[in-house]
């Protein structure tokens, strides 16, 4: 009986060894490279450092549009809470000398509820998210007052630095900010 044995290089038939002349395909030899150059190395972590530079910087970016959004959004907050106030009170509360509103006699600092008289016109007046800095508020007379509030961003349309009436004259903004900080909202 016939008898091919595999991967052998002797082929037997009817008994007898008979050498093969068939040589398997699979012997071609291939050179095989294992690891990577130091120039090939050094671009790939250069591309790499490249990408998270530019990622890193679009997020600071990101982040810091995100907390004027915030701050801009508090102020609005503050704003309705001083309109309830003056419909209550047919006036604006006083402002103490650091930017706090003080009713009756107590200072209500900025995280506090503004709460005046037993009427509570905010649960919690907000804070600014970047703690070393705080909301500003000061009432100029009985009827105005200016909020004010320190953006980060300076590409922000409303971002204004006052010199003066600088913020004014050039319309960025319907007020002047109080020192350090470079965005204010005034009474409706």
């Amino acid at each position: 009986m016939p008898f091919l044995k595999v991967n052998s290089k002797l082929l037997i038939v009817n008994g007898k060894n008979q050498k093969s002349i068939h040589h398997s395909p699979f012997t071609i030899h291939f050179k095989v490279k294992h690891g990577f150059t130091l120039i090939e190395l050094l671009v790939v972590i250069s591309i790499i450092a490249i990408l998270i530079a530019a990622v890193s910087a679009s997020f600071i970016n990101a982040q810091q549009k995100g907390r004027d959004g915030r701050r801009k959004s508090d102020l609005k907050s503050v704003q309705q809470a001083l309109e309830l106030y003056l419909q209550n009170k047919g006036e604006y509360p006083v402002a103490s000398a650091d930017g706090e509103i003080v009713c009756n006699v107590s200072l209500i600092y900025w995280g506090d509820s503004f709460a005046c008289d037993s009427i509570t016109y905010i649960q919690q007046l907000p804070k600014d998210p970047d703690i070393t800095k705080s909301y500003y508020y000061n009432a100029t007379s009985d009827f105005t007052y200016i909020l004010s509030a320190a953006l980060e961003n300076t590409n922000d349309p409303e971002y204004c630095v006052s010199t003066g009436s600088n913020c004014v004259a050039t319309k960025k903004l319907p007020c002047e900010p109080q020192s350090d900080r470079n965005y204010c909202v005034i009474n409706p």
